[in-house]
């Protein structure tokens, strides 16, 4: 846990969880707090930390074989292709490379939660809350390592059903 206003909690590879007390107004209960810690959990357990890794590494390293193989370009001929390699590279590997991490963190996480004992149902109303702190401020999806605030409360609310069956069936075990 660390004092600090911002509103978020991540996972560090090798899976330690950071809290900002920030977050804690917008958890506003256990269930809300069990939200977020699945998520974060799944995180962990997916291992998106080393994912994240390789695939920075891969755009790196194609970034370089873009450097070496425009090296005798024109510069300005040049810059352009560099420039165009990084956004479609951002934009069409990696943002959504995340925003792919991200989803999956929510699903497993929100199985975790059910599993654990908590109330799924209090998932898609954390992301309500995180709407409304927010302002509106959020960039469009596109651009985002995250799913939207308005996608992640659909798709919860989707997975709500499967997480409560899950929980169910591990439960009984």
């Amino acid at each position: 846990m660390v004092k600090d206003p911002q509103k978020n909690a991540w996972c560090m590879p090798g899976g330690k969880i950071v809290f900002y007390t920030g977050i804690l107004p917008i958890a506003q209960n256990p269930d809300g707090l069990a939200a977020i810690m699945g998520h974060e959990v799944a995180h962990a357990l997916l291992d998106h930390g080393g994912q994240r890794m390789t695939i920075s590494l891969a755009q790196q390293g194609l970034s370089l074989i873009a450097i070496k193989t425009t090296e005798n370009q024109p510069e300005k001929k040049r810059k352009a292709i560099l420039t165009a390699y990084g956004i479609g590279s951002s934009v069409g590997a990696v943002l959504p490379f995340s925003r792919k991490h991200e989803s999956e963190a929510d699903r497993i996480g929100l199985e975790l939660m059910a599993i654990a004992g908590f109330n799924p149902d209090e998932a898609p109303k954390l992301w309500e809350r995180m709407q409304a702190s927010s302002g509106g401020n959020a960039p469009p999806e596109i651009l985002s390592t995250h799913p939207s605030n308005q996608r992640r409360i659909n798709d919860l609310g989707e997975w709500i059903p499967q997480a409560k069956q899950r929980a169910l069936e591990i439960n009984k075990k």
